[in-house]
């Protein structure tokens, strides 16, 4: 029985049951279909890059999976994604790339307006304690921390 694959069109023979081809032909070729379509920009690819992904690539999936958690607008390409800088913006710390967890010191993509969504004027990198200190606080309350600490 020849089938035609949903991803990329090639047609396949199938010894096996329509529905046992179905199953496979998707955990098989759509694999491969994935796997070709990461070529166009490199950054997916853990065999091309020394073993880990790219570390924008990683910040554009994060925000693209929050973005539809919180149902946030996302137009975000890859290369919109900034540069990480060497020190955070916002705190004057180093950012650390790469060292296999989440930490303080960790790049973070932050919405500059947290009222927009993720799109390209709208963010920016700062390290990850930023961009929690942030959050969602307003001016009040980070004016009524300071007043306390100061005494």
């Amino acid at each position: 029985m020849e089938i035609k694959c949903d991803y990329c069109g090639k047609i396949f023979n199938s010894k096996c049951g329509k529905i046992h081809f179905e199953r496979s032909k998707r955990h098989y070729c759509s694999r491969q279909c994935l796997y070709d379509s990461c070529v166009t920009h490199g950054l997916a690819s853990r065999i091309r890059n020394g073993g880990k992904q790219d570390e924008r690539y990683q910040l554009w999936c994060q925000a693209k999976k929050r973005a539809r958690i919180k149902n946030r607008y996302f137009n975000l390409k890859i290369e919109d994604i900034p540069e990480i800088p060497k020190l955070c913006p916002i705190l004057g710390i180093e950012i650390i790339i790469g060292i296999g967890k989440l930490s303080d010191n960790s790049p973070s993509i932050d919405r500059i307006d947290n009222k927009l969504g993720y799109i390209k004027k709208n963010i920016r990198i700062i390290s990850y304690r930023a961009n929690r200190i942030k959050g969602n606080t307003t001016i009040e309350e980070i004016k009524k921390i300071l007043k306390d600490m100061e005494g």
